[in-house]
């Protein structure tokens, strides 16, 4: 079965940490996008780009896309954006947490994230909207 290019949002009713974490999430690919312009707009003026720069330049903004685009899904109801955003959470946030003062917020609200995603409330929602398929038996 194909699914549509935008998903609608199923009837279900969403628990209120899942849709805390769906906001969230849009609120951190936001985020990731606006530190990757400011250190565009700080390292212009100061006519110093080095490949560390550029580098984290490209991680935030491909961090911002992945966690704008998978909130999205989840907001829709797709069981995988769950899982993809953990992943993304844990690489982006792991690092920023340990070792960028500057960007620990970030990495604070990307774990409480993964978190409630994660919640007894959120694992019976997507048990309801997007099961597992059955296990083929041999």
């Amino acid at each position: 079965m194909k699914k549509p290019l935008f998903p609608r949002r199923p009837n279900e009713p969403t628990p209120g940490g899942l849709f805390i974490a769906q906001m969230l999430w849009l609120l951190a690919g936001v985020l990731f996008l606006g530190f990757g312009g400011f250190l565009v707009h700080e390292h212009t003026q100061q006519s110093t780009m080095g490949f560390a720069v550029i580098a984290l330049i490209i991680l935030f903004a491909a961090a911002g896309l992945a966690c704008c685009v998978l909130g999205y899904r989840l907001f829709t109801g797709d069981r995988a954006a769950r899982t993809q955003l953990s992943w993304v959470g844990l690489i982006t946030a792991l690092p920023l947490l340990l070792r960028f003062g500057r960007y620990s917020i970030l990495a604070a609200i990307i774990m409480f994230s993964v978190v409630l995603m994660w919640m007894p409330a959120s694992n019976k929602y997507f048990k309801i909207v997007d099961p597992k398929p059955a296990k083929p038996r041999r």
